[in-house]
């Protein structure tokens, strides 16, 4: 009769299986990483953007929304609550656009490029006038929303093979919009787990017309 195994062995084999499924489970994360791709340049960037080049930006832009909450911020509480000036805004500036114009944004897979389980990306804004803000989840719907596009695939991303590879994304900017500035989202509904998980990066487009090429600073809403 063979003896019973020891307590420690079962919680030895408990903690592995508990290792073995976390390094399975998919963890997502992503950002907008470029609001104005012009050529091979990034004109304009969002707000509070640490650069690819900060070792940190994952713990730094990453910003989770679970659980599909109505009253969660749409944007980044802290590092993207806020305008920038564009004049003060010489590293990482935003984007600046004509009426009608599209914007070319960018951002990395991050090892989300699935062709099995797509998912999307929406962009969001208040419109109507410069300085507008989205202040919750719940405020978007199908007003606010500009554009969807997918988020990583083989048709919008430059290497499939590659977990990091840069995809790409396009929105209008639609005519006849006042000059002056304004908040933009991009939102992506990963929603990989049943109860809600998306991550949103928020922008500032400055639109700005011929008569009018330097726009003041707006006030918000």
């Amino acid at each position: 009769m063979s003896k019973p195994r020891p307590l420690y062995v079962f919680q030895i084999a408990l903690l592995l299986g508990i290792i073995c499924w976390s390094s399975n489970s998919v963890l997502a994360h992503s950002w907008l990483d470029c609001s104005n791709m012009v050529g091979s340049t990034c004109k304009g960037f969002p707000l509070g953007y640490p650069s690819r080049s900060n070792p940190d930006i994952n713990t730094l832009y990453t910003y989770l929304i679970e659980n599909r909450r109505p009253t969660a911020p749409v944007c980044q509480p802290g590092r993207q609550t806020a305008f920038i000036k564009p004049s003060t805004s010489t590293q990482f500036p935003p984007a600046r656009v004509m009426p009608g114009q599209s914007l070319h944004l960018t951002w990395q897979a991050n090892g989300h490029l699935n062709e099995n389980r797509p998912t999307v990306v929406e962009i969001h804004w208040a419109g109507g006038k410069p300085g507008r803000l989205l202040h919750t989840r719940s405020e978007l719907g199908p007003k606010t929303l500009l554009a969807t596009m997918g988020f990583a695939s083989a048709k919008n991303c430059d290497n499939p093979a590659n977990p990091n590879t840069w995809c790409h994304g396009q929105f209008k900017i639609p005519a006849g919009t006042k000059a002056g500035t304004y908040q933009v989202v991009w939102w992506w509904k990963f929603d990989q787990n049943p109860v809600g998980e998306e991550y949103s990066t928020c922008f500032e487009v400055v639109v700005q017309t011929q008569r009018n090429g330097n726009i003041l600073y707006q006030g918000l809403e």
